[in-house]
């Protein structure tokens, strides 16, 4: 019995009797419709009796009386006895009249009294460019409340009601009148105009809706709501205006029925107005008889019943027959284990197709990833599923290295996190991937710093399992250009030289680099070396890192850079005869360090080394002199110097204080005198633009120009001319 209920068979009938119920319910609607039909006759006819008696209580008795308010008001009856008539002030300005006005604004005030319902009554003369209300006169329209309102009157708003918001959030109907007054071809004076509350208007029509359940709306041609009586519910509004929009081109009382509701409508036939008035009553409000349905209902249901059982048997039947002969063939292909073997006929064919899919799922996926591997990698070759990239987008490629070899990890992480923008993470293998992100052709501007937050933000939320770096390539069009944009990630991931390994950074932005190599005096870093002064070594170097890290430069200036330090420590290591202490292997290894800073760590520990092991073998006493007179040299480099004069201040022989001076500083005393005196000028050069090169020759000791040029340009291999404008450029760069 289990077996059977499980069966295809059993199931059909059941399937079918179900719609046989189906067919009764639509049998059973069919009646009950031809009653609700009759219903909403009833209510219709009510509707439309309510609907017209609004209609004509709102235009022929309030707005017609609203109007006569504002037609006695211009033709300024009342006001002759004042001699306040306002065809005079039209034609005249505010001086010398304010007494007119205001008896004139009294007199508004005093038909707004009398007026119940009438909000403010307003007057603008166009000649005097002044307003007067009920309330005030405003010389200037622009201090008024209303000067919005004023600023848009124009002959078109002759004989109209309109409906606006005034300042103070309060909902009003304004009807406008052009003056002078019965004039219809005469140029505009002026306007007047009144103010009618919707809230007078509302409790005034809510006298003749009196029906709890029965609500009113008046709306404006655009389908916005002026009015409504009733307590509105959530979705009457939507349910009313799609009955309108679907009833607009009726002339007459039009009735149908929306949703739960009859809805009536009627449009305006007053002058000067584009209203339309609605009326929906829910249908459950009434209630009629209709007990002589139910017989017939009955017997109709019990036809349908019995139709249905023997239709869902044949159909049962016939159906059967294919699934058995399907079931046959797909055992041929696929046998379940016992497990999968429970259910009906439908659970194996499912079993079959998941297993399947299953496999068929595995096989793309590994041909996506492959694919997607061999896009980022230039490989890509008709590949299908790059056809399935959005239209209309371009790409970003990044460059992703783990410092974990947690790729993987790094892919599920990525894809689980929230993103506003498509992503594809391609694993390259164990400690790169590759980033692909889509870009939306609006976001051009802001795409590379967009992927830039997404990553240090996904890095910080996971700092204590995932540890990685990344570069950003360029936008590319399409993607065909992925790999290209792959390549320069790739070239912005060796800028972690100099921003370190956990750096993001784009490409972009090493392209706005300057590519000019800097101006360094390494000579100074040399002597320092040679004459054991660990401070000026550590000075020079804390400078030359600082300079170096500035980010204004290349990564090639920078290497340069790196590599012509490299070879003054090496070249100072061979001067001194120092390769068994520091062995010029070590020097050049220095290159291969990961980061700039531990470049110059490793630079300056071999420093060190060499400064303590030039104080060890230097005497102590011939230091002191040679110090003290190389100081001397320093502060007079401006000066004639000589031996002779070296001799006088440390009353040793010259010949003597050559030797000294050779075995301290590791060079000539002429040598060292030349070189100071270069550098300096090198540094005038570049800190003092507005002095001459002439006067930096005589500054440093050189009383002849052209000599002080060859010796300039022996030195740095240009002229001081060349020397200070590269200055310049690099300083600009800077």
């Amino acid at each position: 019995m289990s077996k059977y209920k499980n069966s295809v068979f059993y199931r059909l009938i059941l399937s079918y009797t179900l719609m046989t119920v189906i067919l009764i319910s639509l049998a059973g609607g069919y009646l009950y419709s031809r009653a609700n039909e009759l219903m909403i006759e009833e209510i219709s006819k009510d509707s439309q009796q309510r609907l017209q008696a609004v209609k004509d209580y709102m235009e022929n008795t309030m707005l017609s009386r609203f109007e006569n308010h504002v037609q006695n008001i211009s033709m300024s009856t009342g006001f002759a006895s004042n001699s306040v008539n306002l065809n005079y002030l039209l034609d005249n300005s505010w001086q010398n009249n304010l007494s007119r006005i205001a008896l004139f604004s009294k007199g508004m005030e005093l038909y707004a009294l009398t007026s119940e319902g009438v909000h403010n009554t307003t007057v603008y003369l166009i000649n005097g460019n002044y307003a007067i209300d009920k309330t005030s006169f405003y010389m200037e329209p622009e201090n008024s409340t209303d000067y919005a309102f004023i600023e848009q009157l124009n002959p078109d708003y002759h004989d109209r009601w309109i409906t606006r918001q005034l300042s103070d959030g309060q909902q009003v109907l304004t009807y406008v009148l052009k003056l002078p007054y019965n004039q219809p071809s005469a140029k505009p004076k002026g306007y007047i105009y009144i103010d009618v509350t919707v809230d007078h208007l509302r409790e005034s029509i809510s006298q003749i809706v009196t029906s709890p359940h029965e609500k009113l709306y008046i709306f404006s041609k655009q389908e916005e709501i002026i009015l409504t009586t009733g307590e509105v519910e959530q979705g009457d509004e939507e349910q009313v205006r799609k009955a309108l929009a679907s009833s607009a081109a009726s002339d007459g009382v039009h009735t149908m029925t929306q949703g739960n509701a009859v809805f009536s409508h009627l449009n305006a036939q007053y002058s000067g107005l584009d209203w339309s008035y609605a009326v929906m009553r829910p249908i459950n409000t009434f209630s009629l008889s209709s007990e002589r349905f139910k017989s017939n209902i009955f017997v109709i249901c019990g036809i349908v019943l019995v139709l249905g059982f023997v239709i869902s048997y044949l159909f049962s039947k016939q159906f059967y027959m294919p699934m058995k002969k399907l079931i046959q063939m797909v055992r041929t292909y696929y046998m379940p284990n016992q497990q999968q073997m429970s259910g009906n006929e439908y659970a194996f064919i499912g079993n079959a197709f998941n297993v399947m899919g299953e496999k068929i799922n595995h096989l793309q996926t590994s041909a996506k990833k492959i694919e997607m591997k061999n896009l980022v990698l230039g490989a890509n070759l008709n590949l299908e599923h790059t056809g399935s990239f959005p239209e209309h987008t371009r790409f970003i490629a990044a460059y992703i290295y783990m410092h974990d070899g947690q790729t993987t990890q790094f892919q599920q992480q990525y894809e689980l996190k929230p993103s506003g923008h498509m992503q594809e993470v391609v694993c390259l293998n164990a400690q790169e991937a590759a980033l692909i992100y889509y870009v939306a052709s609006d976001e051009d501007m802001h795409a590379e710093q967009q992927l830039a937050n997404e990553l240090a933000q996904f890095r910080t939320t996971h700092a204590g399992s995932i540890s990685f770096s990344a570069s950003i390539g360029t936008i590319v069009a399409t993607s065909d250009e992925i790999p290209i944009s792959y390549q320069y990630a790739q070239h912005a991931y060796r800028y972690r030289f100099i921003y370190g390994k956990e750096a993001i950074i784009a490409y972009s932005d090493i392209t706005k680099l300057e590519a000019t190599p800097y101006l360094i005096a390494f000579d100074q870093y040399v002597n320092a070396l040679k004459a054991g002064e660990l401070e000026h070594v550590n000075k020079f170097l804390d400078e030359f890192s600082c300079r170096l890290q500035s980010g204004n430069r290349q990564l090639e200036a920078i290497e340069l850079s790196v590599l012509q330090l490299v070879s003054s420590l090496y070249q100072a290591v061979i001067d001194m005869q120092l390769q068994k202490i520091v062995p010029p292997s070590n020097l050049f290894d220095e290159m291969k360090k990961e980061s700039l800073e531990e470049t110059i760590q490793s630079v300056r520990s071999h420093s060190e080394r060499i400064v303590a092991h030039v104080k060890e073998t230097s005497s102590h006493a011939h230091t002191d002199i040679i110090m003290e007179l190389k100081q001397y040299i320093d502060e007079h480099l401006h000066e004639d110097l000589s031996l002779n004069v070296l001799s006088e201040r440390a009353s040793l022989a010259p010949a003597y204080i050559s030797t000294l001076f050779g075995e301290v500083m590791k060079e000539s005393f002429t040598e060292y005198v030349t070189r100071s005196r270069l550098d300096k000028a090198a540094q005038l050069l570049q800190s003092e633009p507005r002095i001459s090169v002439a006067e930096i020759s005589a500054l440093v000791g050189y009383r002849n120009p052209q000599y002080f040029h060859n010796k300039f340009k022996a030195r740095f291999g240009i002229t001081p001319v060349q020397y200070r404008n590269v200055s310049k450029k690099a300083s600009g760069v800077q």
